[in-house]
């Protein structure tokens, strides 16, 4: 766009010369009536100038924002111009319908609606069925049978993941089952939420019908029902595919054929009046009917302590890959009645505050428990304390041990020398995690990295008869009393030395025990932010 700016150069914005009235004015004391006459004249002149520059300064700026409006107008084109080549507008629709689904599945509900009302490109990629597949029922809301209806219709016979919320008072439960269980066989994944166990129970009872491509079940109520019955699953009789099942309620679940299942996830949920006590031989019984089970997590849902009746009976769980407890210390005699020889992980994790103590039955219990599971690889106490001689006994029956992890630990460097190499414990052990460790010293985690270097890079070598012993590749100390920053800088010349939590899937993260930004961050102003590139803050 071309402009007259001829027009510019009219305008005369040289100086003006202004005489001086001091060279005019014949008495400056005592001004004569000609140089009061001359002065009032002097006075009208300068008003009138200025007059005539705010006229010329108005033109000015009204020209000056009628630019600003016009620059502004070629932004906005260029903007608009540059999203038309954005890649993004190239995205066939297959792949946006996934970005959506994508959004609906982390939490996003209302996700298909939104995007559907963005652009054609957008409606289009909305279309597809499976970015429908999500639905979100709370029945506290107004209208849920209107919205089951406009879901379905949308979905058409993709896979259906249905979300349930079941309040205490539900009158559109049964119209909204009605519309649901037509289509059970596109059912993927269901989740159950309800009050009580009466109302659970119902929803159970009407899901007895084939389910051929069930593969998730979450069933969470926060307690029993008026009539005092524990949640009942053993209506699900046919869903040959159910693999993970997640329940959360007051007491251990009930149900006899659920084979195919692999991952059990048990949140036992209590209230400051009632807290149940948790059997062995209810557990027994829970796990026998799985015998394909590979990952099995039992957790409290409130800090505190329970009562456990043990069992001289025991359960055989010959595919069991990781096991998790997050139990109080005296529901870890539930390790004795359970023989896992194929476990690759155990994370045990206390559920009340750390005591001030080595708590003596779970050492004990954790090294019997070992006794039939040699192939542990990842070894995790949190805040659960052992004996120091029980961490001998662990690193004798754990020659597979490749990762370790101590939260809140009273481990020693005496235990740590038992793993130097040669002929130390754990040959293959590879990656360290301690965090509260106040017992640990720096130069001991340093000396075990320098011993377990390859011949090669360490001093004194080793002999060629003696078996090669797996280098630590990773140190991780969070918050460890006696490790200091020589010794990091020290690990860091021959391993990967960790200052942070791993990520936000750590056990530590929504706990926030972990959390040394500020030391993190002192310790990047200290060496300028030139730290070496093996220390990870």
């Amino acid at each position: 766009m071309c402009m007259d700016r001829r027009w510019y150069h009219d305008i005369d914005v040289s100086p003006t010369p202004l005489i001086s009235l001091m060279d005019c004015v014949s008495c400056i004391r005592e001004p004569t009536e000609d140089d009061m006459v001359l002065i009032h004249q002097t006075m009208m002149a300068d008003e009138q100038a200025i007059q005539e520059l705010n006229s010329e300064m108005t033109i000015l700026y009204s020209v000056l924002e009628r630019l600003r409006l016009q620059k502004d107008k070629h932004r906005e084109n260029i903007r608009r111009a540059r999203s038309l080549l954005t890649p993004a507008r190239r995205l066939p629709p297959e792949l946006l319908a996934r970005i959506f689904e994508t959004c609906t599945k982390s939490g996003w509900t209302r996700a298909p609606v939104v995007v559907s009302q963005v652009c054609s490109a957008w409606r289009k990629a909305a279309a597809f069925p499976r970015v429908w597949s999500h639905l979100f029922l709370d029945l506290r809301s107004g209208n849920s049978i209107g919205k089951v209806e406009f879901w379905l219709n949308k979905v058409q016979h993709a896979p259906l993941h249905i979300t349930l919320d079941i309040p205490l008072e539900s009158p559109s439960l049964e119209e909204v089952l009605g519309l649901l269980i037509p289509r059970s066989k596109q059912w993927h994944t269901l989740i159950v939420k309800s009050v009580d166990s009466t109302i659970m129970n119902y929803v159970l009872r009407r899901c007895s019908f084939p389910l051929p491509d069930l593969r998730q079940l979450d069933v969470i109520t926060e307690m029993e029902g008026s009539q005092g019955d524990p949640v009942n699953m053993s209506s699900l009789q046919d869903a040959p595919r159910l693999s993970r099942l997640f329940i959360e309620q007051p007491n251990l679940p009930q149900w006899s054929n659920l084979m195919g299942v692999t991952k059990l996830h048990v949140v036992l949920s209590s209230s400051t009046l009632f807290i149940p006590s948790i059997n062995a031989t209810d557990w027994i019984e829970m796990l026998q009917v799985l015998p394909e089970l590979r990952n099995l997590t039992l957790e409290l849902s409130k800090p505190g302590t329970r009562a456990y009746n043990d069992s001289q009976r025991s359960v055989d769980l010959p595919h069991l890959e990781s096991l998790t407890l997050h139990v109080s210390p005296e529901v870890n005699g539930i390790l004795l009645i359970m023989r896992a020889p194929a476990l690759r992980q155990l994370h045990l994790r206390c559920s009340s505050d750390p005591l001030a103590r080595p708590h003596m039955p779970s050492g004990a219990h954790l090294c019997q428990f070992l006794q039939s599971s040699p192939c542990v690889q990842l070894l995790e106490l949190y805040d659960i304390d052992v004996e120091r001689v029980d961490f001998v006994r662990c690193f004798e029956l754990l020659p597979k041990l490749e990762e370790l992890r101590l939260h809140d630990s009273d481990i020693a460097d005496e235990q740590l020398r038992l793993l130097h190499g040669d002929n130390g414990h754990c040959p293959n052990l590879a990656l360290l995690d301690f965090r509260w460790c106040n017992y640990l010293s720096g130069s001991a985690l340093v000396n075990l990295t320098q011993s377990r270097l390859p011949q090669d890079e360490s001093e004194g070598g080793m002999s060629p008869t003696m078996p090669q012993m797996r280098r630590i590749n990773e140190v991780a100390v969070i918050n460890c009393l006696h490790v200091k920053e020589q010794d990091v800088l020290d690990l860091a010349e021959m391993t990967l030395c960790r200052l942070l939590m791993r990520s936000d899937e750590d056990h530590c993260y929504r706990r926030g025990c972990c959390n040394n930004e500020r030391y993190r961050q002192r310790l990047r102003l200290r060496h300028n932010n030139k730290l070496p590139e093996r220390v990870i803050l």
